[in-house]
Parts: structure tokens; C-alpha cells; sequence
């Protein structure tokens, strides 16, 4: 296992990182909910999603997840993996997997703040779902060690380090 800095503080890079996640999750986590409630309150929520479909609202709605999603799903680890192969310290790695990571979960708190429009503005709970999908994105993807060496792929020693 190669370290550039002696004294990196893995624990601390994953609590950090985890904080500046969550913090992007809270605006449309507090969005959906003050939106859900108000449209239970009014009755205003609709399960039936093809009942006086808004086409081209939907459409819009579907390109921007469709974007967000493909933009942050498709490519997204291979890219990474690829960005830090040529280095061999994995605190270096770390550091650089820093805003790309950041980046990705803006995106998916946009893609859930995109649910809580189309809940606000249409009251379909198809939206409910969309939301919940970037919810669980984010969740299931939360900076950990497993995660980083799931990501970098890392060998015993190394995934034993980064893991503990």
C-alpha cells in the first residue's frame, strides 16, 4: 500500500465527504416533503399518472432524469477508474475522486429536486418514484471505504486498509 502523505486521515476524508452529500440532498429532501404534504392536504395527489396527461411537461421531465441519470450512471466509474490509474498512492486517488464525486450527487439532488417539481406542479406520484430513485442513488452510493474500494477496484492489502 503506497501513501503520499503518512498522516492521511481516511476517516476523516469519508465523514467529510458523506457531510458535503448529505448537505446537497437537504434541499429537495425539504422540498418533497413540505410538496407531498401540502398536496395531501388539498388532495391534490393523483396515482393514476395517464389520466389528463401533461405530454409535453412529462416529456421535459423525462429528458432532464434521462440526463442526469446517463451523465452520472453510464460511463461515470470507468471514467474515474481511468482518470486515477496512473497513480499508484491511494490517498492521491482519493483526493482526486473528490469533486468528481461531489459533482455526481449535485446531479442526482437535481434529479431529485426534479421530483419534487413534477410532484409541486402535477401531483402525479410518478414523481414520488423519480425522487425516490435519486434518494436511494445517493444513499447507496455515499462515500465509505468499501465503496472507494469497490470503485478503484483494489487489491487485499489496500481494500483491507481502505476498509478498516
Amino acid at each position: 500500500m503506497k501513501l503520499q502523505d503518512p498522516d492521511f486521515d481516511k476517516r476523516n476524508y469519508f465523514r467529510s465527504l458523506e457531510s458535503i452529500v448529505y448537505l446537497f440532498l437537504i434541499l429537495p429532501l425539504v422540498g418533497f416533503g413540505w410538496v407531498f404534504l401540502e398536496k395531501e392536504k388539498t388532495g391534490e395527489l393523483r396515482a393514476v399518472f395517464f389520466e389528463e396527461p401533461d405530454f409535453m411537461f412529462h416529456g421535459a421531465m423525462a429528458i432532464a432524469v434521462g440526463y442526469v441519470l446517463l451523465r452520472t450512471l453510464g460511463t461515470w466509474s470507468r471514467d474515474m477508474r481511468k482518470a486515477v490509474e496512473p497513480f499508484q498512492e491511494i490517498d492521491v486517488k482519493l483526493s482526486m475522486l473528490k469533486k468528481p464525486i461531489i459533482y455526481r450527487n449535485i446531479m442526482w439532488a437535481f434529479g431529485a429536486g426534479i421530483g419534487a417539481f413534477g410532484l409541486y406542479e402535477k401531483g402525479d406520484m410518478v414523481y414520488a418514484i423519480v425522487f425516490t430513485v435519486f434518494l436511494i442513488l445517493m444513499t447507496a452510493n455515499r462515500p465509505s471505504g468499501y465503496y472507494f474500494a469497490k470503485l478503484l477496484r483494489l487489491k487485499k492489502e489496500d481494500k483491507e486498509w481502505l476498509i478498516k
